[in-house]
């Protein structure tokens, strides 16, 4: 999730709640275009900016955490062992609340959305955050101090103790605004790359610099300025050629008026000067059911063992199935070319077919998405329902490589019907041996537990040992609870039997209410600064490094009480809200 790009034309027109909102920023040339993709009927929002300026805890219990698995009454293979208790990275000291007169209070206390990196002692975590988000009343109305969405925290000790901060941004912007990525060269030097503006409060792919661990943090230095930009990642690895040294890559959408593109950035200095340009710009088909103009949630990978370049990416139709496709570069992104998976009846050989985990719900002010959800729900726009606790969802591939051996992971349907409100979803994965000529079938890794009825968002890693292949994701019951689960095989993807999968978390929890109506044609979220929808994030991360796997979530076990006031529709309601918590598992 990203923050939305409608920001103040300055400190003093950033924000006047009173009147609405005031979009400073400048489009491209042409502008950024439509974000909605027409399925079956319905429009859909695919934007993934999703963070308002404003719109119209507990501490963290850490307790003793035994080995669980995700299947009842079944025990996980000794050798998955879980190092320490889940811990909150994020400092939870750090959320705030603020309370003007006349108005709904203010709750900073969204922390989802996560990646994590690593080297030697050194951890990163990285995530979505309002806590660093400061609101002045003037007499023209309340503004942005400024709003730093960039959150990180950093451990020096291999994840027993955190440090907590934000991202500095690009100098004389007061926005950060969030879709955190983070990668680590080999000498220790980290990378993040999000969505920001400019001092000039023009949206912004940026990336910001560490030499030191992570103890310090250069000024975000921007890749391109780009209004229409959504939805970056970023990937560090050695050079195909000069094997000495790491580039830095980083992909993204940018939304313009004929649809939606791949971009693509790189740097061969650290990260100090940037080479940009599009490599994927799709056109519309006239058969609905093919892919459109519209592309999603790169993510970009470099197999260390050779450099060579990889960008899975999602492209939509306005059908039920959509597709994941992969482009491959030898060359450092000089060209690209796309692996094919031959798959019978697809419109390409080089695309997969996949139907995206969710029900279809009507989210009001946070748009037609897709999402899970629980409680009680009311009818909504469309023929759709409308519950209060939601969660959106994407589609974003989970991949990984080494000497030629690729693994793609991603959440898929069990319906055939993009949006059915009675589907479940299961985590696929597919895997080469050969660098992508030929692909396995897709086989389910989650096991199968009565009453888990969807396994979403999920991330993947594999370990320096080729035969440790992890995957993580979201687990949602029967009583619309949550717990994070990861899937473990040891053979090199082929299997992921039930005994090695492990439950990562101690607790399980309930989705945030984060579509609360105001009237009988807005929502807000809980955490204002955050459009309705958006509770868990719309990725978790898995780092295998330093012998063990590293995981990191988006965790809505904590507790925030809103202060009781006539405007605000949650007054005195005490709900679950997100935090970042982190785990260390020893899988072998």
């Amino acid at each position: 999730m990203a923050r939305s790009k409608w920001v103040g034309c300055s400190l003093l027109v950033a924000l006047v709640l009173a009147i609405g909102f005031v979009r400073a920023d400048q489009d491209d040339e042409d502008g950024p275009g439509p974000t909605a993709v027409n399925k079956n009927g319905y429009e859909v929002e695919e934007r993934s900016t999703n963070r308002l300026p404003i719109d119209p805890a507990t501490l963290f219990d850490s307790v003793s955490l035994t080995e669980a698995s995700p299947v009842p009454g079944l025990l996980p293979a000794p050798q998955v062992q879980m190092r320490g208790i889940n811990d909150q990275a994020n400092d939870a000291a750090l959320d705030n609340i603020q309370i003007f007169p006349r108005f709904r209070p203010f709750i900073f206390y969204t922390q989802s959305e996560t990646s994590i990196a690593g080297s030697g002692r050194n951890i990163v975590a990285t995530y979505n955050s309002t806590a660093d988000s400061v609101l002045t009343l003037t007499p023209s109305g309340l503004v942005y101090d400024h709003s730093f969405y960039n959150g990180y925290s950093v451990s020096h000790d291999g994840g027993l103790s955190w440090t907590s901060g934000s991202f500095p941004p690009v100098p004389g912007s007061i926005f950060t605004n969030g879709d955190p990525s983070i990668d680590v060269d080999r000498q220790g030097h980290f990378y993040f790359a999000g969505l920001g503006t400019d001092a000039a409060f023009r949206n912004t792919v940026q990336v910001n610099t560490s030499t030191d661990g992570g103890y310090s943090w250069s000024d975000a230095i921007v890749v391109q300025q780009d209004d229409g930009s959504d939805k970056e990642w970023i990937a560090v690895g050695r050079d195909p050629v000069a094997g000495n040294r790491d580039n830095v890559y980083v992909t993204w959408t940018s939304f313009q008026s004929a649809g939606s593109e791949l971009r693509f950035s790189r740097s061969f200095d650290g990260g100090h000067t940037w080479e940009t340009k599009t490599i994927f710009a799709p056109t519309t088909d006239p058969n609905p059911a093919h892919p459109q103009n519209f592309v999603q949630f790169s993510t970009p990978y470099v197999d260390q063992t050779n450099g060579r370049l990889y960008v899975p990416f999602l492209q939509l139709s306005n059908g039920n199935s959509d597709v994941i496709r992969i482009l491959k570069s030898d060359d450092a992104g000089e060209t690209f070319s796309f692996i094919n998976f031959n798959v019978a009846g697809a419109p390409s050989p080089s695309m997969l077919p996949i139907v995206q985990s969710g029900e279809l719900l009507d989210m009001r002010s946070g748009g037609v998405r897709l999402g899970i959800h629980a409680g009680p729900f009311i009818p909504g726009r469309f023929g759709l329902r409308q519950f209060r606790q939601v969660s959106r969802l994407i589609t974003q591939p989970g991949f990984a490589a080494r000497n030629g051996v690729l693994y793609l992971a991603w959440s898929n349907s069990t319906s055939a019907v993009f949006g059915d409100p009675a589907s479940g979803s299961n985590m696929l994965l597919v895997r080469s041996t050969d660098d992508g000529a030929t692909w396995s079938s897709a086989m389910q890794v989650n096991p199968t537990v009565a009453g888990d009825k969807h396994h979403v968002l999920g991330a993947l890693t594999i370990d320096t040992d080729p035969n440790d292949v992890h995957v993580s994701y979201y687990t949602q019951h029967a009583d619309e609870t949550l717990d994070v689960d990861m899937a473990n095989s040891h053979d090199g993807g082929v299997s992921f039997p039930a005994n090695r999968a492990i439950r990562l978390t101690s607790t399980n929890f309930a989705i945030p209410p984060s579509v609360v109506r105001l009237t009988a044609t807005t929502t807000t979220n809980y955490d204002r600064e955050v459009i309705p929808g958006y509770a868990l994030g719309e990725y978790m991360s898995i780092r295998s490094f330093n012998g063990a796997v590293h995981a990191l979530w988006g965790d809505a076990r904590n507790l925030v009480t809103h202060p009781v006031n006539a405007l605000d529709p949650l007054s005195g309601v005490t709900h679950s809200q997100t935090d970042v918590v982190y785990q260390k598992i020893k899988a072998q």
